[in-house]
């Protein structure tokens, strides 16, 4: 089911927020989080029912170990770490039979010039993201930081549907205790309303801003698939109408699972906050989908980075080498990881390492420059250029990540560089033309630079957890704060209609259920 689609708007929310605060009132606040379990069974099965049965046997499992992580005592670590490697492996053998068993037999066949079939495995939603979030908590029973409370907590941890599909990638800790605690019935009346103006801005973002660049973007990746070439003008103009399809499809998502927590009573993490205003790659990675890259930090960059920095001390190495090996390395391999985390072909792994190599460049910048940086304002023409600097790489890194596969992709790149041709026929392509693209991109433009974003245009509600750390981040040369009046109630309607008005367009799923 998706969220911006009329059977969830009119149909499935109403009654699962009418449900959960009814049976908020009663003394006894478990029922709430049952009721909550089966409504998000149900949003999940509504996709694909077969595979809802495959992710509560995940769960079971997962609780399972977790169960036996946190009884056996610090003292057999033997057993504990066998335990927890049992469970991730459990975890990422799912991963890999559903995601990327075809893509692995695709490629013995190739190489090999064998004829295994295996026949085409669904992939199912959001696999992905639950995968990872079980990891997480599994790693984190195993370390002490957490322990796992009854089942209605747990399961509601891991089906709540606001955060199911896509993310934010939850942590135990900052879920279960809003959900083991008693409701906030004074709140609610606050909280449905703030959760609804976050959700309408997100419903906003996706269906007039996000499906409307792709009316630009899309047609001129197709006919690249199809063997046109778009010319140096339209290959870059593509690139930049995608790149504002991603980032207003995942923000507004993130904004409207922000949002339909919040109308629970629940405050999720944040998850994109303004990154195409960095002025670096790895700190617009840290802004563009956070709760990712935490985990990628958290788990897998940490773990690499750690031992080869003792390797590397242990046997006095140089400045560079030491940099190299504890930090460019486990950066590269990370967003490699990151990249193919996305999908199951070699366009993502292309990805992933474009943005490993620019994340990787910065981080050495950074080191050689350190000492001529320190204590030195940074002019803005410097500011300037960095930022466009970024930009420009992110924009340039997307095409991988939307094209067709890899011979599109060198042909975009082919067509970016002016090996081909300057114009192209895209005009002929996108609905009004250069003036049409033109107006798109300009717009999007100026939203992305100088609006506010939800979270700080909601900060008077405290729109995400740890936002104290992030509200000084990012601020936008244009700011305003929503406020619970009247003014900002029509305001509010006004984006909400409009959001609900352009499903009518035709609804698209999220770029990042895919994944």
């Amino acid at each position: 089911m998706l969220f911006n689609s009329i059977v969830f708007i009119f149909g499935f929310l109403p009654v699962t927020l009418t449900g959960y605060w009814l049976l908020a009132a009663l003394p006894w606040h478990r029922p709430r989080l049952w009721w909550l379990i089966l409504a998000s069974l149900f949003f999940y099965a509504y996709w694909a029912p077969r595979y809802a049965l495959l992710l509560i046997a995940a769960m079971m499992v997962n609780y399972a170990v977790g169960q036996l992580l946190q009884r056996t005592p610090a003292e057999r670590k033997r057993r504990r770490n066998w335990l927890l490697i049992g469970g991730v492996g459990f975890n990422l053998a799912l991963l890999f039979y559903f995601k990327y068993f075809n893509f692995f037999i695709d490629n013995i066949n190739a190489l090999l010039g064998t004829d295994i079939g295996v026949g085409r495995i669904v992939l199912p939603l959001a696999i992905s993201f639950f995968t990872f979030q079980k990891i997480a908590l599994l790693f984190d029973i195993a370390r002490g930081k957490v322990r796992l409370g009854g089942v209605s907590e747990f399961s509601t941890f891991v089906l709540f549907f606001p955060q199911l599909i896509a993310g934010p990638i939850v942590h135990y800790s900052e879920l279960e205790p809003q959900l083991a605690a008693p409701p906030r019935r004074t709140a609610a009346g606050r909280d449905m309303v703030a959760g609804l103006t976050i959700f309408a801005i997100g419903l906003f973002k996706k269906t007039v801003l996000a499906d409307t660049a792709a009316l630009y973007a899309t047609p001129i990746f197709d006919a690249a698939r199809d063997g046109a070439a778009p010319g140096m003008v339209g290959a870059w103009l593509a690139a930049a109408a995608y790149t504002l399809q991603i980032y207003f499809d995942f923000s507004g998502y993130s904004d409207m699972a922000i949002g339909l927590a919040r109308m629970f009573g629940v405050v999720m993490p944040l998850n994109f906050h303004s990154p195409l205003r960095a002025r670096n790659m790895a700190e617009l990675w840290r802004r563009w989908h956070m709760t990712l890259s935490r985990f990628v930090q958290s788990y897998i960059f940490q773990p690499l980075s750690i031992p080869l920095a003792r390797w590397a001390a242990g046997h006095s190495s140089g400045a560079l080498a030491f940099l190299a090996l504890s930090t460019l390395l486990p950066t590269f391999l990370a967003m490699v990881i990151i990249g193919a985390w996305h999908g199951a072909g070699w366009n993502f792994f292309i990805f992933g390492a474009m943005h490993g190599v620019f994340v990787a460049s910065y981080e050495a910048w950074a080191f050689a420059t350190k000492k001529r940086r320190k204590g030195r304002v940074e002019p803005g023409w410097e500011r300037a250029l960095a930022h466009v600097l970024t930009v420009t790489c992110f924009v340039a890194a997307v095409v991988p990540f939307r094209a067709a596969d890899v011979g599109v992709t060198g042909q975009f790149f082919a067509d970016m560089l002016g090996l081909h041709s300057l114009a192209g026929d895209w005009p002929t392509r996108v609905p009004f033309g250069a003036a049409g693209m033109a107006l798109v991109l300009m717009v999007g433009a100026l939203i992305v630079a100088l609006l506010p974003n939800t979270q700080h245009f909601m900060t008077g509600v405290t729109p995400a957890l740890e936002w104290k750390k992030w509200r000084s981040v990012g601020l936008p040369p244009i700011s305003y704060h929503w406020r619970p009046t009247l003014g900002w109630s029509v305001v509010t309607g006004l984006i909400l209609m409009l959001g609900i008005v352009f499903i009518s367009r035709g609804t698209t799923e999220f770029i990042y259920f895919n994944f």
